[in-house]
């Protein structure tokens, strides 16, 4: 009775007077005249099947009536109803069956059939309205599929993004309707109308488990859509995510700058929770986080860590980095560098003794100085570049890549700020920081083709992925030989 029994308990313990299993929809609960979904995908009728089969503890051929109990000794009953086009199974606590009659007293029986006559016939509950397929079914099929994103787009088919490759989930087109409903607040609701675009996250209980989801609800010319990204429950080490262990020298630095770059979707966030985590595990440290949404929930260990997210429990990043200035932390994590603000407050943060890891959307390691310097206007960019050659310690940028296997696997390149290196940005010199990557192996630097060419020689992934991904493909060409 293992299925049956969860759906019991939750029934007893929302105090319902009824749950309702029907074949092909999703389960919910009868209270108070209310109807109650439960936050699960829709049942098939051969699940369904299985589940009668428990109750009445044989094949279920025909409607059926009576009792059973759970694995607790709880007794309920029950009524399965299966008809041509669907299995319904309707369960109720046994109190509220009448007393049951002895079939050997026919006086007894004529009575209480007489009385049953009199009762008023029960109608049907009716079903809940639907604008469309049922999206938190969707979410379940998505995070059961192990997909790194759902998309959700009125009158289009939902697809799923699986290592890096788009597809179809056999679903009904959902219409705006029922795509706006995810969002979860008035205030959200207004940045859509006034920008276009929202973001925030939010927590759903599905199949396996309670899942946390970072969520873009957007307008586009055909009606609105919606982009799901599902958040890991375990932060993965730098092993599980095929990245090298020596990146754990990043969280090392008493101070300074640290930038994770690369395009959206590279995997930037998870690496640097796998940082942190790292260092909750070895360090006693005060850490505090800004992040839009938070997406990994860091369970403390050694460090004592705060973790704080943009329009919830604080108005901005750089409103958030300013107040953490003031909160005697040793670490400070930044989802995103988006702006002159908080990019000027990072740098400060930097400069008074804190370590700043950070996330800016770069193609390269070198192109990330260009694109912080570029923020400021003309006549500060002089003195941004002095800044910025004193505070940063290291930048990592990479870029997921097909393996042969058909996952994705980083490829990185790892810029440490030397003298060369600071001299470079300093002068703006970008050649500088491609010189030293080429030639400073042993301080730890790598390019993305020393990389690419790494995977290829370790059968991770084929030569013409490794060139489609390169810089310099003859520069690849060049160590591959």
């Amino acid at each position: 009775m293992a299925v049956i029994d969860t759906f019991l308990k939750l029934m007893m313990e929302k105090r319902a007077e009824r749950l309702v299993l029907v074949s092909d929809a999703v389960p919910y609960l009868l209270k108070g005249g209310e109807t109650i979904e439960l936050s699960m995908p829709a049942f098939r009728a051969d699940m369904l099947g299985r589940i009668a089969g428990e109750i009445t503890g044989d094949e279920v051929s025909g409607r059926r009536e009576g009792t059973f109990r759970a694995s607790d000794g709880a007794a309920f009953g029950y009524a399965v109803l299966p008809s041509s086009d669907e299995l319904r199974i309707e369960i109720h606590a046994a109190e509220a069956l009448p007393p049951a009659v002895e079939d050997h007293d026919p006086l007894t029986k004529a009575v209480a059939d007489f009385a049953k006559a009199q009762e008023p016939v029960p109608t049907k509950a009716p079903s809940p309205v639907r604008s469309g397929p049922d999206l938190l079914a969707l979410i379940d099929q998505a995070a059961a599929l192990d997909a790194s994103d759902l998309f959700l787009s009125s009158g289009k088919r939902p697809r799923v993004r699986r290592n890096g490759v788009l597809s179809f989930l056999d679903a009904d087109p959902p219409d705006a309707a029922k795509i706006l409903e995810l969002i979860p607040d008035e205030e959200s609701r207004r940045e859509l109308e006034v920008s276009g675009s929202t973001d925030f996250a939010t927590r759903w209980e599905l199949s396996g488990g309670s899942r946390r989801f970072r969520i873009n609800v957007f307008r586009h010319r055909d009606g609105v859509a919606a982009a799901l990204r599902p958040i890991r429950q375990k932060i993965p080490p730098l092993a599980d995510l095929g990245l090298p262990e020596d990146l754990l020298e990043l969280i090392s630095y008493p101070s300074g700058l640290v930038l994770v770059t690369g395009t959206t979707g590279s995997g930037k966030s998870t690496t640097l929770a796998a940082l942190v985590d790292h260092l909750n595990r070895t360090r006693s440290r005060h850490v505090i986080t800004i992040e839009d949404p938070v997406e990994y929930e860091h369970r403390e260990n050694q460090c004592l860590i705060h973790q704080r997210e943009v329009g919830s429990d604080v108005e901005s990043f750089s409103t958030g980095l300013r107040a953490a200035l003031r909160e005697n932390p040793d670490v400070i994590l930044l989802g995103e560098l988006r702006d002159l603000a908080t990019i000027t407050a990072a740098l400060t943060a930097a400069e008074t003794g804190h370590l700043v890891l950070a996330t800016l959307h770069s193609g390269t390691a070198s192109s990330a100085v260009n694109r912080i310097v570029d923020v400021f206007p003309g006549h500060q960019q002089p003195l941004i570049r002095v800044q910025l050659a004193s505070s940063l310690r290291a930048v990592l940028s990479q870029r997921l890549v097909p393996t042969k296997a058909k996952k994705l696997m980083p490829a990185i390149e790892k810029l440490i700020v030397t003298p060369a290196v600071a001299t470079g940005i300093r002068e703006g010199q970008d050649h500088y920081l491609r010189n030293a990557m080429l030639t400073g192996v042993e301080e730890g630097m790598v390019t993305l083709e020393r990389s690419l060419a790494a995977l290829v020689r370790k059968g991770t992934i084929d030569r013409e992925t490794a060139a489609r991904h390169a810089m310099d493909p003859k520069g690849l060409q060049h160590l591959l030989e």
